[in-house]
């Protein structure tokens, strides 16, 4: 309200569509770049970009992205809010749509942690070690916490851990939990877009996680979603920034201009590993409350 911030609307820039044209290139820097003066376009965020290169672009549709951080992206045709969730809602880059996100600040940045600290080469080493001992193959459990945290708790303060640990712990078993406790963070996201309203049956993957198969039947079970995987997934925000792009220069139908590339594979939610990690993810749950006295 502006009685809170002392502001007013003539203070704010103006708000354009993510498809129309705002202006030009400016000389001085169309010159220095050598091109065109070439009409900006309001353009989106990374993760609106993204659901624009891979067609999440009316209610229902739906993505996980897994980069550094991880997020469920759903389009949604009004505004759904949840604010006890800390959900995300804000108008899409598309005309007349709006999204919803359950953002979690530490995705495949975990990956990365946990090979470091297991000394692993690399991510896809790390993801075999995990295969090798296959889903829930202990009782240790991974909290991923390790900037804080956002959707559901909006917890900047909290820090993650490992629970569950005993005489027989492996780097390896060491390695799945931290798969599975990204994957259960990201069901508890989902669960609070549930709240707001959305029911989501399917995904489409993008992110540089993308690239595991066999995540990708964790995160399947976990969320209890199938899970899409498309063919040039992993560049969908650069793709969908070159598609408001096309739309503010030549028009057309945003849903026939940002449609979704060809399907590369799915991977449906295993029933039996759906049942093994029920307990797990509740027990996953019930833990943020241990590590954090304050908030019990």
């Amino acid at each position: 309200e502006p009685a809170a911030t002392g502001l007013n609307r003539e203070q704010m820039p103006q708000a354009v569509e993510g498809t129309a044209q705002t202006g030009r290139l400016r000389a001085e820097v169309a010159e220095a770049w050598g091109i065109d003066q070439v009409p900006v376009a309001g353009g989106g965020g990374d993760n609106a970009a993204g659901a624009a290169g891979v067609g999440v672009v009316k209610d229902g549709d739906a993505l996980l992205s897994l980069g550094t951080s991880g997020v469920i992206f759903a389009a949604t045709r009004e505004f759904r809010p949840n604010p006890a969730g800390a959900v995300h809602a804000f108008c899409h880059c598309l005309p007349n749509v709006w999204h919803q996100m359950s953002v979690h600040l530490s995705a495949a940045a975990c990956i990365d942690w946990v090979a470091r600290l297991t000394g692993t080469p690399g991510a896809a080493e790390l993801f075999a070690r995990a295969e090798s001992v296959g889903p829930s193959s202990g009782p240790e459990i991974f909290l991923p916490y390790l900037s804080g945290e956002r959707t559901p708790h909006n917890d900047a303060e909290v820090r993650g851990g490992f629970l569950g640990l005993d005489h027989d712990t492996t780097p390896e078993r060491l390695a799945q939990a931290v798969l599975e406790g990204v994957a259960f963070a990201l069901a508890d996201g989902l669960s609070v877009l549930r709240d707001a309203g959305t029911e989501l049956s399917q995904l489409s993957v993008i992110g540089g996680g993308a690239r595991s198969s066999y995540w990708g039947q964790t995160l399947a079970a976990a969320l209890n979603v199938e899970l899409v995987y498309l063919k040039g997934g992993e560049v969908g925000p650069a793709l969908g920034a070159a598609r408001l792009a096309q739309l503010a220069v030549d028009g057309g139908s945003p849903e026939e201009v940002c449609a979704p590339p060809p399907v590369s594979h799915t991977i449906a939610p295993d029933a039996a590993l759906v049942e093994r990690f029920a307990p797990k993810i509740a027990r996953f749950r019930d833990s943020y409350s241990r590590i954090t006295p304050r908030n019990s």
